[in-house]
């Protein structure tokens, strides 16, 4: 059974591979379609009117280790600062990034630095755009607080791991009228945030950010493999049901 176990899931990956493969090659051919998800249009749109303005986007990073459970979101993040500082590279002022953790911290601060030498971003960008705002769930909103209050900010995107502390900072957010987009891999923190006024993302919605900013093909490949496995975990759930009901087994 554990050999049989280990070919299936060989195959998985085999399958997952070449989907993303075939999609990636497809995407760089015809720009393929997603699925419309308002919060990702209004983010888009946001992100240019902060430009056209000359107001800062902030992105939290949340307070998840990006060698933990969280690495998903936080490489989510990751691509999403990358495409912010691409699109927002005229702006007057550029984003800010806050982190709850110092590995985090350190990752979105080479992003802003590669991103500077790469001749994508002018030296108005330093690493004191990325900040460490605290390590604990209350002393990270409040160490948020004051970049709301006082740099100018009209979007703001936080993921990463935040839970009940969300609640301040959406608060905040919306006294100072700032856009706000929840894309947080926590239960609590999705909770939260959808019963608050601005754009939220649940589920597997949070790492599609990067496709939906247009940060590379294999984003939306990933996307679509990840769709063709889903209906073909369906097709053989339903084939299997069949063959039982008639007394047949395929494992």
């Amino acid at each position: 059974m554990t050999s049989i176990e280990g070919l299936i899931g060989l195959v998985v990956i085999g399958l997952a591979i070449a989907f993303m493969i075939v999609f990636s090659v497809q995407d760089r051919k015809s720009k393929i379609p997603l699925r419309r998800i308002p919060a990702m249009e209004h983010l888009s749109r946001m992100v240019g009117l902060a430009v056209e303005e000359g107001r800062r986007i902030h992105i939290s990073f949340g307070r998840g280790n990006f060698l933990d459970s969280h690495a998903a979101s936080t490489l989510t993040n990751t691509a999403l600062l990358k495409e912010v500082l691409k699109q927002s590279a005229g702006s007057d002022r550029p984003p800010a990034i806050t982190s709850g953790d110092g590995t985090t911290t350190l990752l979105a601060i080479d992003v802003l630095y590669s991103t500077r030498r790469a001749g994508i971003i002018g030296d108005r960008v330093d690493s004191r755009r990325g900040r460490l705002s605290g390590v604990t769930p209350l002393s990270y909103a409040a160490g948020m607080l004051p970049s709301l209050h006082q740099e100018q900010t009209s979007m703001m995107v936080t993921g990463g791991m935040l839970g009940a502390e969300l609640n301040l900072i959406l608060d905040t957010a919306d006294d100072e009228s700032i856009h706000i987009l929840t894309a947080s891999d926590s239960p609590v923190g999705q909770a939260v945030a959808f019963s608050s006024p601005g754009d939220v993302l649940l589920g597997e919605e949070i790492f599609a950010l990067p496709a939906y900013m247009n940060a590379g093909s294999m984003y939306p490949a990933s996307l679509l493999a990840e769709d063709s496995l889903r209906w073909l975990l369906i097709v053989f759930i339903i084939l299997g049901a069949i063959l039982r009901s008639i007394g047949l087994t395929i494992l």
